[in-house]
């Protein structure tokens, strides 16, 4: 898929945002010390152990509790990004806005609403007191 734009931000070749041999060059050739060649391994490497986690975790608990530990993953990184690496690992770092975490909240919030974590067992147990099933024997 290729995004063609007519304005002036689209830098890359034949007007498109993207420039996947700028990127290679960048990666291997760059005047960065290596740093981004670490950062794109070690993104590959946690993509891999977490998806492989994941599967583990579906496989032998649940959905639901894999959903979870995304979020505690999407919080952790988070976390570590508040760390004061210093201005040559992160240029964004120092910029902080008070809806970051109010965002994150409302994300994480959203996340456990949809996979019925909070809010409807509330529902269900307090407001429907809806009596549990008994077994047949």
């Amino acid at each position: 898929a290729v995004v063609s734009t007519q304005s002036t931000w689209a830098l890359g070749p034949e007007g498109r945002l993207e420039d996947a041999i700028d990127a290679f060059v960048q990666i291997f050739d760059g005047d960065n010390g290596g740093w981004l060649l670490a950062w794109t391994i070690g993104n590959m490497f946690s993509i891999a152990v977490f998806n492989f986690a994941g599967i583990s975790v579906t496989k032998e608990l649940s959905a639901t509790t894999r959903a979870v530990l995304d979020q505690i993953r999407v919080i952790l990184i988070w976390a570590i990004f508040l760390i004061p690496f210093g201005p040559y690992l992160c240029k964004l770092q120092g910029y902080f806005h008070f809806t970051a975490p109010i965002g994150l909240s409302i994300l994480i919030v959203g996340v456990f609403v949809y996979n019925d974590i909070i809010i409807m067992p509330l529902v269900r147990k307090h407001i429907l007191k809806s009596e549990p099933e008994k077994e047949a024997v």
